[in-house]
């Protein structure tokens, strides 16, 4: 069976990157679509020649899903349905080309082409997902009860930032699901072994995958995660749930949660990451960035704040000169590659700062002349940048 890739001349906001350069754990969406097909049997094509699966360059999923499909067309004219699913009500909003329908959601770039020109069928596909509940305060929620999908086949498309950011969340579940439960018991009984104790957080403690000259403080904490080579870990610094390339750094007192930070990424002390994707040489120094996606070499500062949520209802991202529901009303922001980002700043959710930015506070609002005769019987304020005795004329901007 043959598969054609559709080019969509999509470029991701705010990096410019085209599809199959956008990084999943890691990973460049092109390598994760040639393992796709590659496990579904799949040749790939250079032209569209009938009978063949068409898919976007915009697609993430596995080869489980893609094989489901064909074999569910049967060599009939098909367009793919998502069905109606938790991991589909996360990741279907700001997709192009998605539309809602009984059944769940329909991916009108994803079909077979037998050649014969027929009305194509809806071939529905079951993400295969299991549900984790968990319990927030109201108040952050809207009163919905949070739920997260592990789908052993994730499926969506992706056309922005926020796509990025949901597909590293989903992708950790493809390598779980598809662990055999024999295995899992192995695993888990080793590392209780090795933990000499059957207290869960030793047990995570003892799970995970490191790589080669990793140097990782004795005060740190490291469970449930996967670290690349030469990573270095920092005194009472914790990384829970995530993937850390080579070369990683986290300063004391860094926590990264459920997050993936890309090769030689930089965490400041005290500095908190939760779901967020770190590109390869990015820095962050934010007290707390959640649901954030870092490019290339962008640098966030201490006092800047990224706002994660919106209690009036969902948050809005902008694409193709459209504002678009994210189905969600906690989503942090974006950083282009090279961006850089200074003190004093609040960023509203969901915003995206371009490539190559230089955000800085307003001058006027940074103490830049202190003048050697400052006044010490009375207080001085800032005015324009300058230092002013309490009482003083204001001096012009």
């Amino acid at each position: 069976m043959n598969v054609f890739v559709q080019p969509t001349g999509r470029r991701i906001e705010p990096f410019g990157d085209a599809p199959g350069e956008s990084l999943v754990m890691n990973r460049p969406l092109s390598a994760w679509q040639a393992d796709a097909f590659a496990a579904a049997g799949l040749r790939r094509l250079d032209t569209l020649t009938p009978p063949c699966l068409v898919v976007p360059d915009t697609l993430f999923t596995t080869g489980g899903a893609l094989r489901a499909f064909v074999d569910g067309a049967a060599a009939r004219d098909a367009v793919f349905v998502l069905k109606d699913s938790v991991h589909g009500r996360v990741t279907t909003p700001v997709q192009p080309g998605v539309t809602r329908v009984d059944a769940g959601w329909r991916f009108d770039t994803v079909r077979w082409v037998s050649g014969r020109d027929e009305a194509p069928v809806e071939v529905v596909f079951d993400p295969d997902e299991q549900i984790v509940k968990f319990t927030l305060p109201p108040q952050f929620t809207g009163g919905r009860e949070p739920e997260v999908s592990f789908p052993r086949h994730p499926f969506m498309t992706l056309h922005h930032w926020v796509h990025i950011l949901w597909a590293n969340q989903v992708a950790g579940s493809i390598e779980l699901r598809a662990t055999p439960k024999w295995r899992f018991i192995l695993t888990g009984l080793w590392a209780a072994l090795r933990a000499r104790s059957l207290n869960p957080w030793r047990v995570l403690g003892k799970a995970n995958k490191v790589g080669r000259r990793c140097n990782i403080h004795p005060t740190a904490v490291v469970e449930g995660s996967t670290l690349g080579d030469d990573v270095n870990i920092g005194p009472f610094a914790r990384v829970l749930f995530s993937r850390l390339g080579d070369g990683v750094t986290l300063m004391p007192g860094a926590n990264v949660e459920a997050s993936t930070l890309g090769d030689r990424a930089f965490v400041s002390q005290y500095t908190t990451l939760r779901f967020c994707v770190l590109y390869p040489e990015a820095v962050a120094s934010q007290y707390l960035m959640q649901q954030c996606v870092l490019g290339r070499g962008a640098m966030t500062t201490g006092a800047a704040f990224s706002i994660d949520i919106n209690f009036d209802g969902n948050i809005r991202v902008p694409l193709d000169g459209a504002l678009h529901d994210t189905g969600t009303n906690f989503l942090g922001s974006a950083f282009g590659h090279g961006a850089r980002m200074g003190t004093g700043h609040w960023l509203a959710s969901g915003r995206m700062i371009p490539n190559g930015a230089f955000v800085i506070r307003d001058p006027a609002e940074v103490i830049q002349r202190v003048p050697a005769d400052l006044p010490t019987d009375r207080p001085v304020y800032l005015s324009n940048g300058h230092l002013v005795p309490l009482g003083a004329a204001r001096k012009a901007p």
